[in-house]
């Protein structure tokens, strides 16, 4: 019986993967690999392991996100006794007593745990860039703000496995989705720190900084289209309502505005664009957009009276814009008191 899983999608791997799977089968754990169509020239690799864990291999690659469902899937599927899986890569990057440290985290009844690197030091520049961006747009989009979104070490109680499987992506993209739907269903995040490694300047990784970084974007914002659709909503309920009454109701008209669409994307996201999970997303949406709005509302009212020739359309543009950095820096700020994120320092 395998109760506690690691779930290891490997592409092309080398000896580092021979070497975590002996010491993860040294310390118990019960371990699953899905070759990714890495071809019959590495077979000696996947026959070393053959032993101590549990193999399945694709004829093709289909992507580091399919790869995960299908373990989700097969894990179900075939030990249904399994309480906890945890994914890690193949590469290295991941030690194995960060592993453990995941599973102790499931043990004490988390549901959900991240691992977020520490992501100073000698880091490649284009890993750097990347999870600098990737960390600005999620908070921004999200409202949540984590050190790191992006690693791959990552842990789950047995019943998360049914939303798991429904997440969007296929790729790289998968697991930045798989925050944002975490996000929407009000999940419990537990993150503890680890060590960033990166071995000869990560060579081994098979991610493309330019084409799966726009790949892992557009899934994102395709995933978020109902928000979208509302700030465009917004974006014409304040053009009409200059047109029609000028500056004389900004106070009022930007915040009737705002409220007027955060409960359209509150149903929007509860009837078309998050019906197979649970939605429980409300609070979160009401709140943050009744206090930007009356931030705008006051700021744009201010504007109004300092600069009457300029269109609220275009003062409501300029605030929201020049929000944006202060936004970001008050949700980093305000994580390191958010109950939804329990931070454990090594």
């Amino acid at each position: 019986m395998m109760e506690e899983i690691v779930l290891i999608p490997a592409y092309m791997p080398d000896k580092k993967l021979i070497t975590a799977v002996c010491e993860l089968w040294e310390a118990g754990l019960g371990i699953m690999i899905i070759d990714d169509g890495s071809g019959s020239v590495y077979d000696p690799v996947f026959e070393a392991v053959a032993s101590k864990a549990e193999v399945i291999r694709f004829s093709e690659n289909r992507g580091k996100g399919a790869a995960l469902k299908s373990g989700f899937a097969a894990i179900r599927e075939r030990h249904p006794e399994c309480r906890f899986f945890i994914t890690a890569d193949a590469d290295g990057q991941h030690r194995v007593h960060d592993i453990l440290r995941v599973r102790d985290e499931l043990r004490r009844g988390s549901s959900f745990v991240l691992s977020v690197r520490r992501l100073k030091g000698d880091i490649p520049l284009a890993s750097k860039l990347g999870n600098g961006l990737s960390r600005v747009v999620y908070t921004l989009m999200t409202g949540h703000y984590f050190t790191d979104n992006q690693s791959g070490l990552r842990g789950f109680s047995a019943d998360n496995t049914e939303w798991l499987l429904k997440v969007p992506g296929d790729r790289y993209d998968y697991e930045l989705c798989m925050l944002y739907y975490a996000d929407k269903q009000g999940l419990t995040v537990t993150t503890i720190t680890i060590d960033t490694v990166y071995i000869d300047n990560n060579k081994s990784s098979h991610f493309d900084p330019l084409r799966d970084t726009l790949r892992l974007y557009r899934r994102l914002f395709a995933s978020a289209w109902s928000s979208f659709l509302c700030a465009a909503l917004c974006e014409l309920m304040i053009l009409a309502l200059y047109l029609i009454t000028g500056n004389r109701f900004a106070l009022v008209g930007v915040m009737s505005a705002g409220a007027s669409c955060a409960l359209v994307n509150i149903l929007l996201d509860r009837l078309a664009a998050f019906t197979e999970v649970k939605y429980a997303d409300y609070g979160r949406t009401v709140a943050f957009t009744l206090i930007r709005f009356f931030v705008y509302s006051f700021a744009c009212f201010a504007i109004g009276l300092l600069l009457p020739s300029m269109p609220l359309i275009l003062s409501f543009n300029a605030v929201a814009l020049l929000s944006l950095a202060p936004e970001y820096f008050i949700h980093k700020w305000l994580h390191g008191f958010k109950r939804r994120e329990i931070v454990k320092e090594t």
